[in-house]
């Protein structure tokens, strides 16, 4: 910078430019004609300018970036980012020719022929903004991109006529002092192409792991295209960024930067990335970090979220840390299991303890996180929520369904317009009766399908975003089990269940508590300055928390997760697996920790099977881990017993038996309308459910040894309307007969049911 100040003593801002950017604003007399009223205004402004113009020894360049430090709950520092560290100065020799060619042509390509400011480019842009009414185009030089990251980085992002001007003024200037080798070697040395790399040296080494000179052609346009955002890099959209860099060098292409066989050559490559693998500092708790490292940068913007020098502490828990990976590690061991995904929520104010999210050997710095961004199938898990809405629209948890399946219901609007449901592993029950209350303990399909019918899935699916899930829901009956359009991830689900644990206040997810900048300003102090909505909402009622809380609990004692259960405290939670197994889930809580675990492969959807020779399943190797974590995090927490609430009064929907006069909660066939819905302290609410009469149930015709066409309209007019033909030789009859039918004729059998014949063909 010294060579600056010493020119700058020998060279004034020449007059010269209020000329330039005089005809540069007001045009030709064409423009003048037709923009008089704009021109004048701009004019005016100008005027401000002229006899305080910006002079380029005024201004300070930027100051070094500095180191960021995170820190645990308990004040450990668990790590450090920087924004220097990432930058490797070069020479303009050791940059490729490609590279200086592709950065020229697709981003400056007159940067030859200009003073630091482009007049055709400002001309074409001045105009556009006057049509639209608003200041949609630029005509930013690499050497004012170069001013703006150096000495104005405050207003780089600011859309004014003022700071343009300023930004020519100083352009102008630097071409003044500098050769433009020179300002081409300045500005690929400190602009920014993304994964916090500033410079190209950084960059080449960020995305193909090989110093600037060894970049190739296709490499260097690839570079050159993050100029415009780093959106544009393929660690996160890959697509976008072969579209970018072909457009890069198109514009290469087209002004004869390359020939017609090196693009075509180019074109055809494709892109392959190699992250510094030695250079990764996995640092403790990665996951963890990076999704801080990502709030911050949300908050504050890449440039400060590298640079800022901040104090960042958070609600990271070490010990649980350390807990949660030794867990997933000792039930997934081996390098080819699949992974896991852990995250610990305290329920009381939603602080997360621990994140895992990933295998610690898959991290490779800003690395996929599996528990926040990895969107899966969150199977029986979504069963909960079909409970609470029941349970808020005063549906008993006593009432009872056919637990036995397939059955299947017609969907209008959906694509099949059916939807047929069985059991996990088509498993049957010797009862036909079955409550709420037994189907959530054993997660059973067919019942919690006949529910969700019976309630509706519009407000089960509010309830769900209501309690925590962020995935859009879109109200399909299916996603009472799990059946989502888009998954969600563990974070989500975890918060969803730390509502019921702190009876039915939503917490959002918080990670950090408190940061302070480079001159010890507070910039956030949740504990003592806690934000709007930080005491929680309330989304469900205590006393229904308090209920579905009971229930959950059943299912640890007895039901599909007994492998969670803890030895020394009262425990809840759910399982989830999918049809296929390619997720495996278990969410769970105490009084005063939350914990949801997921399983699968990163890479995709794949099957899982047995894993060290046990089957894949929410209840198994999630339940395991999640136990292993939740005995080791809680050490230190009292334990305690789910309180009642004090106010428990529930409402039920009852009827009135017309026999005794007593209330009696509905049956699975009685109209909801005919209900009324009472008010009643919990435990003293009717649990006897209305009598199932042979009214409700049609009996199942006869329709085996006869023509197929006959069977099938005998079936029609007794209501059944999901029949499957199986052919199936069978010499006794004459073909087209039915010769078989399940279920058999003379029982009871309700018109959801599939009904399966078999004819000989």
């Amino acid at each position: 910078m010294s060579k600056i100040r010493e020119k700058h003593k020998k060279k004034k801002v020449s007059k010269v430019i209020i000329a330039i950017i005089a005809v540069i604003l007001a045009g030709n007399l064409f423009f003048v004609a037709a923009f008089g009223g704009v021109i004048v205004f701009a004019l005016n402004t100008l005027n401000s300018f002229l006899e305080d113009l910006p002079r380029l020894e005024e201004f300070t360049p930027t100051e070094t970036a500095l180191t960021s430090r995170i820190y645990a709950a308990d004040g450990t520092l668990i790590a450090t980012y920087h924004g220097e560290e990432n930058r490797v100065l070069v020479s303009y020799e050791q940059i490729p020719q490609n590279l200086i060619n592709a950065v020229i042509a697709i981003e400056d390509e007159r940067f030859y022929q200009h003073k630091g400011f482009d007049v055709e480019g400002i001309i074409r842009s001045f105009i556009i903004n006057m049509v639209s009414g608003e200041i949609e185009q630029g005509a930013t030089t690499i050497t004012q991109g170069y001013v703006k990251n150096v000495y104005m980085p405050e207003e780089k992002y600011e859309i004014s006529y003022e700071r343009k001007i300023k930004e020519i003024a100083l352009a102008y200037q630097i071409e003044q002092i500098y050769s433009k080798e020179e300002i081409l070697e300045m500005y690929l040395n400190t602009v920014y192409f993304g994964e916090g790399a500033y410079g190209v040296q950084a960059a080449a080494k960020a995305y193909f792991n090989k110093d600037v000179e060894y970049l190739n052609l296709p490499e260097c346009a690839m570079l050159a295209g993050l100029l415009k955002t780093y959106l544009y890099s393929p660690y996160i959209d890959k697509k976008a960024a072969l579209e970018r860099r072909n457009t890069v060098l198109a514009k290469m292409l087209e002004l004869d930067y390359i020939s017609e066989d090196e693009y075509e050559a180019a074109i055809n490559t494709p892109i392959i990335t190699q992250r510094p693998v030695e250079e990764v500092e996995k640092g403790f708790a990665p996951y963890f970090v990076d999704y801080v490292k990502g709030e911050i940068t949300e908050e504050f913007g890449v440039e400060k979220a590298l640079k800022g020098g901040y104090e960042i502490y958070t609600t990271l828990d070490p010990e649980m840390q350390t807990a949660a990976e030794n867990a997933i590690k000792e039930v997934l061991p081996d390098a080819e299991d699949p992974s896991a995904a852990l995250v610990a929520m305290d329920p009381s104010n939603g602080y997360i303890k621990a994140m895992v999210g990933g295998k610690e050997e898959d991290y490779t710095g800003m690395g996929f996180n599996l528990a926040t961004q990895s969107h899966r199938q969150p199977g029986s898990t979504f069963k909960v929520f079909a409970l609470i809405s029941a349970l808020e629209q005063g549906i008993s948890p006593y009432m009872t369904f056919n637990p036995n399946g397939p059955v299947v219901f017609d969907i209008v609007g959906s694509d099949p317009p059916w939807w047929e449901v069985g059991n996990y592993g088509n498993e049957q029950y010797d009862t036909n009766e079955m409550t709420i209350f037994e189907a959530t303990v054993k997660s059973v399909n067919v019942v919690y399908s006949q529910l969700i019918m019976k309630i509706g899935p519009y407000h089960m699916a509010q309830l769900a975003n209501n309690m925590g899930i962020e995935t859009p829901m879109e109200p399909y009956p299916a996603m009472g089990l799990g059946g989502l359009t888009t998954g969600v991830c563990p974070l989500e689900v975890c918060t969803a269940f730390c509502t019921i644990a702190d009876y039915g206040k939503r917490h959002e997810p918080v990670a950090i508590l408190r940061i302070v900048d480079k001159d010890g300003n507070i910039l956030k102090d949740i504990e003592n300055n806690p934000e709007e909505g930080m005491e929680g909402m309330q989304v469900i009622s205590p006393i229904n928390a308090y209920r579905a809380i009971e229930i959950l609990q059943q299912v640890v004692q007895r039901g599909t997760g007994t492998r969670a259960r803890l030895d020394d405290r009262p425990c809840a939670g759910k399982t989830g697996t999918t049809d296929q197994a390619e997720n495996a889930w278990f969410t769970g809580f105490t009084t005063n920790l939350a914990a949801c675990v997921w399983m699968g492969y990163p890479e995709a959807n794949i099957k899982m099977t047995t894993i060290h020779d046990l089957r894949v399943q929410g209840g198994a190797h999630p339940a395991m881990i999640w136990k292993l974590f939740m005995s080791e995090a809680t050490k230190k927490l009292p334990a305690e017993n789910f309180k009642r609430p004090e106010d428990d009064r529930i409402n039920v929907r009852v009827v009135v038996d017309p026999e005794t006069g007593g209330l009696m909660i509905p049956n699975r066939f009685t109209p909801l309308e005919q209900t009324v819905m009472t008010e009643f302290r919990y435990g003293q609410e009717p649990t006897t459910q209305v009598p199932i009469g042979p009214e409700d149930i049609p009996i199942m015709p006869m329709v085996a040894l006869m023509p197929k066409d006959e069977a099938n309209h005998i079936l029609i007019e007794a209501g059944y309307t999901h029949i499957n033909y199986i052919n199936e030789p069978y010499s006794e009859v004459p073909p087209g007969y039915t010769h078989r039918q399940d279920p058999m004729w003379g029982q009871p059998v309700e018109t959801i049911r599939k009904i399966r014949v078999w004819v000989n063909p």
